[in-house]
Parts: structure tokens; C-alpha cells; sequence
């Protein structure tokens, strides 16, 4: 799942155990989060978010979504989103991304390949190969959701982001919204919430962030045309424990 354009895949609609720890002194939160998911109010299926790190000095951002009910019939497997990236020189540096949709066929699988030495990028899907041209600060879905929770750790106002995904070079823009208290699965939380809008698209996300919880996203709706069509809700989180944000704005 991404808090993108697609949060939850299209093949769910029609058709993250390592030991945890809270934020390093990165600021990359490494943290495990359940949340449940909601078609026009009716739960359709169960997501994890995750941020991990390995031996490599790499970070891994993973969501998977799994849909419940009939819907099990077109989507039998989970859709995961899969984002290796380094933080080098305070940047996000994507190394590779990977998207299963968790049909049977898999028809809108993709990859991403951020190749530094050649200043290319790849990305593979079932009709082929697109190669870019590899820009400074470009991200990938993954490395994305942990730039905003990043950015408003340091007090700054989120995006404007510019990242990579299967159909090209793509851009998010935010706006502040009016901040709310929200239930969630690990009581009632103060939030900070921005409008989240891909540049082009008739979809617009609302998160909902919680600054007690190194601004994890809680809630998570997103709009198209105007009328709320899927939700995710925090249901339970481990790896970051609570501690009171400094800011007092965004910059």
C-alpha cells in the first residue's frame, strides 16, 4: 500500500518479524504498524506498514495489504510495496523498489532499479523496460511515505516530493489542513493532517499524523472526486514509543 495515488490496489477493489526499535539518530523511525481498511465504510481488508534495517545499511519500507472476503477470490495474495533505500549526506537515496498486486496473474507488477553509477533508472513492468534519467531527490512510493514523517520531525512543512513510479516521473503536493483528534486503535491521538494531491490526478489523500508518535500516519483517507472512497485505520503499532513533538509549527 502507498499513501499515494494507489493506496489500495486496484485488483483489491475490482477485482509488515524482525525486533523493532524507536527512531535512530537518522530520524528514520524503525517501527512496525496494523492498520484495518475500509471500502466505503465496509472493511475490505488488514495492512501493515514497516520500516526496517539490515546488515547492509540499508532501510526497507514495506506495506502489504491483504484483502478479506470475496475479494480473496481476485486478490488471493497480499499487494506489497517494497523500498530499499540509504540515508546519505541527510538524503534519502531510493536503491530499489517493488510492487506486487496481489492478483492471480500479477499483470501490474513492477520494479524500480535506481542504478547511481550509471545515472539511470529502470523501471520493469510486463510490456518492458523505461529508462530515466536518475535526477537528485527523486524517491520511489516507499522512500516517500518516510520523507514526510522526516521532514515533519524537523518541523518542516511536507513535499513538495517528486518520485518515480510505473508510469513515470510523477509529483505530490500537500496543504495544511485543520488539525483533529483521532481514534485509533491505540487510544485518542492528537493528529496534524495534510491534503495530499498527485499532480494530474482526480484523487486526494487526507493524513492524518500523529506528532506523538514521530508523526506516524493514523489515519489514512483517501478521496476521488470529492467523496471518500478507502480508509485506513491505525489498529496497533510497536517500535516507536510515545514522545511529545517540539514543534509548535512548520516551516
Amino acid at each position: 500500500m502507498s499513501l499515494c495515488h494507489t493506496l489500495l490496489p486496484a485488483a483489491l477493489l475490482l477485482s509488515l518479524t524482525l525486533p523493532l526499535r524507536a527512531a535512530e539518530p537518522a530520524g528514520i523511525a524503525e517501527y512496525q504498524a496494523e492498520y484495518e481498511v475500509r471500502y466505503k465504510g465496509r472493511r475490505v481488508a488488514d495492512a501493515v506498514f514497516s520500516v526496517t534495517s539490515n546488515a547492509d545499511s540499508e532501510f526497507i519500507f514495506r506495506s502489504s495489504t491483504r484483502a478479506r472476503g470475496l475479494l480473496r477470490l481476485a486478490s488471493p495474495n497480499p499487494a506489497t510495496d517494497e523500498s530499499r533505500f540509504r540515508l546519505e549526506n541527510e538524503r534519502l537515496q531510493p536503491v530499489g523498489f517493488h510492487f506486487v498486486d496481489g492478483s492471480r496473474k500479477g499483470e501490474d507488477n513492477f520494479a524500480i532499479a535506481f542504478d547511481r553509477a550509471a545515472g539511470e533508472i529502470r523501471v520493469t513492468r510486463e510490456s518492458g523496460v523505461q529508462s530515466l534519467t536518475l535526477e537528485n531527490d527523486l524517491l520511489d512510493r516507499g522512500t516517500l511515505q518516510v520523507a514526510i514523517m522526516r521532514d515533519l520531525a524537523a518541523c518542516k512543512m511536507p513535499g513538495p516530493y517528486r518520485y518515480v513510479d510505473d508510469d513515470g516521473i510523477a509529483m505530490s503536493q500537500y496543504n495544511r489542513l485543520d488539525d483533529l483528534t483521532a481514534e485509533t486503535g491505540i487510544g485518542m491521538l492528537a493528529t496534524v493532517r495534510f491534503s495530499q494531491q498527485r499532480e494530474g490526478s482526480s484523487r486526494n489523500t487526507v493524513l492524518w499524523l500523529a506528532p506523538d508518535f514521530a508523526f506516524l500516519p493514523v489515519r489514512i483517507e483517501q478521496f476521488r472526486n470529492g467523496e471518500l472512497q478507502t480508509a485506513f485505520m491505525l489498529e496497533s503499532l510497536a517500535g516507536i514509543e510515545r514522545k511529545a513533538s517540539t514543534c509548535s509549527g512548520f516551516r
